[in-house]
C-alpha cells in the first residue's frame, strides 16, 4: 500500500458515516492556495460524551470487536492534519449525527499529498447505496456540487458499468473545470 493521502482520509470519514447508519451525508471540500479543508456531516447514530473522549485513541473503535478491534482512521487524520499546523474538530450528538472537520496547511512540508479526489468522490457516490450523499467542492472560489440522488434519478442504476464510467468521467471533468478556472 502506498502513502496515505488526504483523499484516503476523506474516504475513511465518509465510510464511518456509512457505518453509523446515516441516511444523509454532506461532504464539503474547500481548497485555496494554502489550505485544504473537508467536512463530513451526517445524521447517523452519533456518539455520546464518553465515546467522544476516546475517539482519537487508536485502540478504541465503535465497530463490532469481532470485525475490527482498532480504529486508526480518526487518530491518523488528527496526526496528519496537526503535523501541518491544521486541526480536526468533531461534534456529535447521540441519535442525531456527527460532524468531522479537518484542515491541512498544504504549503507545509509535512502535508500529505491530496491524492485523487475525483476517484475518491466518484467511489463514495457509487457506493452510497440508499444513503443520500451530497458533495460540495470548491477551489479558490470555483465550485460544483453533485449528489447521489441526482445521479440515481439521471442514471437509474448506479451499479451498471456504463453508469460507473459516466460518474467517474463526470466527476473528473468537474474537478478539471475548477482547476482550469483557477489557472486562467
Amino acid at each position: 500500500m502506498g502513502l496515505r493521502t488526504i483523499a484516503d482520509h476523506i474516504m475513511d470519514i465518509v465510510q464511518n458515516s456509512f457505518n453509523a447508519q446515516a441516511k444523509r451525508i454532506y461532504l464539503k471540500i474547500e481548497q485555496n492556495q494554502n489550505w485544504f479543508c473537508f467536512e463530513v456531516q451526517d445524521d447517523g447514530k452519533g456518539m455520546d460524551e464518553l465515546q467522544l473522549q476516546k475517539i482519537f485513541d487508536p485502540f478504541y473503535t465503535t465497530r463490532d470487536p469481532r470485525i475490527r478491534r482498532v480504529g486508526f482512521g480518526l487518530p491518523f487524520l488528527k496526526q496528519a492534519a496537526e503535523a501541518t499546523g491544521g486541526t480536526v474538530q468533531i461534534h456529535s450528538t447521540k441519535g442525531l449525527g456527527t460532524t468531522v472537520k479537518a484542515c491541512f496547511d498544504t504549503s507545509h512540508i509535512d502535508c500529505q499529498e491530496i491524492g485523487n479526489l475525483a476517484d475518491a468522490i466518484s467511489t463514495l457516490l457509487l457506493t452510497s447505496n440508499d444513503i443520500e450523499l451530497v458533495v460540495y467542492r470548491s477551489r479558490d472560489g470555483n465550485e460544483y456540487s453533485v449528489s447521489s440522488t441526482q445521479l440515481k434519478e439521471f442514471l437509474k442504476d448506479l451499479s451498471s458499468p456504463s453508469a460507473m464510467k459516466f460518474v467517474y468521467e463526470a466527476v473528473e471533468e468537474l474537478e478539471r473545470s475548477i482547476i482550469e478556472e483557477v489557472q486562467r
